[in-house]
């Protein structure tokens, strides 16, 4: 954003060089959050950075400097969000530092476009508390709303659907070592995310050492811990109904079947490819060192899960449950979260309980799962309302 001469929206900046491009200024935003100290985790920082550039890319490619922009340019992005150009489209995964990245891969969700309106109002909002601006163009711009009221949460699985994604799993062939192990770590992935309701960016970042077993007061009982969760401190999470798929995993490639406190390695392990899934290992201590390197983004976690659901749904569609099969291949990683929440609501779990284990602030947020008790209440009022004479 050159400021010379100034736009109507333009300041000179108090606190910031004069002259900076749109690209520096964002840059500073950035890097003033990630000195503020606030916690934030790998998984946000990298949000804000593919949100900062998909904005840097639309400003250029309209020849619109962020100085420049009104209350219409802002709506006309998150319209772009929304309903995006062929242009603007990637048809496959390109380094964002390529000449030909682009900053979608199709329309984005009604829950990514709110995610994408908040971080860039946010940075238009730093951009005006810094004196660089008069006013952020996106505060005017009415947010979009999603049902939040009890039960308005539908993105979730049935358990029928849950078991055809661990059945297609197992269906798979796995005639070598490595196939197997490639099979039993997706397994172990999903189980994770469906029994204990953590994220994709917190299960990518666990390791054995995380699990902890507690005495309790009648029996013992396991936790994980996830570090630097949201909000910046770490989180302990119920696991118990986790831990039969973990001991099956640690088995299979040579491990005691409970985790040990001081054992570091990755949960989830990338599995090399090529030449090396062709060699099988020799030992468990070559086994151990050929799976150390952890599978620690978010991208490959939900390419994964997106590759079971489709295997699932294409089984589906074999046995004619076209309809699950669609449900499945609409779904994402997260609603392996959604999944987790509803079905503790529906065996009777107290939604405090299910608030705490998902670390919801509000609990009205996890309301949102109580597809149940909507159904009781409309079961309740049915017949008790006499019709008009």
């Amino acid at each position: 954003m050159n400021t010379s001469p100034l736009t109507p929206n333009a300041l000179p900046s108090p606190v910031l060089p004069g002259g900076l491009s749109d690209a520096e200024l964002v840059r500073a935003w950035l890097d003033a959050k990630a000195a503020a100290g606030l916690g934030l985790r790998a998984s946000t920082c990298s949000q804000y950075e593919l949100e900062a550039r998909r904005l840097l890319w639309y400003a250029d490619a309209q020849g619109r400097p962020l100085a420049t922009w009104q209350v219409t340019h802002a709506s006309d992005y998150l319209t772009f969000l929304r309903d995006p150009p062929a242009h603007a489209v990637s048809n496959g995964r390109v380094r964002r530092g390529s000449a030909a990245w682009r900053p979608l891969r199709g329309p984005l969700s009604e829950a990514s476009r709110r995610q994408s309106a908040v971080i860039v109002g946010s940075l238009f909002d730093w951009l005006v508390r810094v004196g660089a601006l008069r006013i952020n163009p996106f505060a005017p711009v009415p947010r979009e709303r999603s049902a939040t009221g009890p039960g308005s949460q539908r993105r979730f699985l049935e358990l029928e659907q849950v078991a055809a994604v661990f059945e297609a799993i197992e269906a798979r062939p796995a005639p070598t070592r490595w196939a197997q192990l490639h099979q039993a770590r997706d397994r172990l992935l999903v189980a994770l995310l469906f029994q204990t309701g953590l994220r994709a960016s917190e299960v990518a970042a666990l390791t054995w050492a995380d699990f902890e077993r507690h005495p309790g007061r009648s029996r013992a009982f396991w936790t994980v811990r996830i570090r630097q969760a949201k909000g910046g401190n770490d989180q302990l999470v119920p696991c118990d109904n986790a831990m039969d798929e973990l001991a099956r995993f640690r088995r299979l490639v040579g491990l005691p079947p409970m985790p040990s406190p001081t054992d570091t390695a990755a949960v989830i392990p990338a599995i090399a490819g090529g030449r090396q899934r062709a060699v099988p290992p020799v030992d468990p201590f070559e086994l151990q060192r050929k799976l150390s390197r952890p599978l620690r983004t978010r991208q490959g976690i939900y390419a994964i899960v997106r590759t079971a659901f489709a295997e699932a749904a294409d089984r589906l569609e074999r046995e004619d449950r076209s309809e699950e099969a669609a449900r499945l291949r609409g779904a994402s990683t997260h609603w392996l979260r959604h999944t987790h929440a509803t079905h503790l609501l529906r065996a009777g779990v107290p939604v405090t309980d299910v608030q705490r284990a998902l670390r919801h602030r509000d609990i009205n947020t996890t309301r949102r799962y109580t597809h149940e008790a909507l159904e009781d209440v409309a079961l309740a009022l049915a017949g008790k309302i006499p019709g008009a004479a």
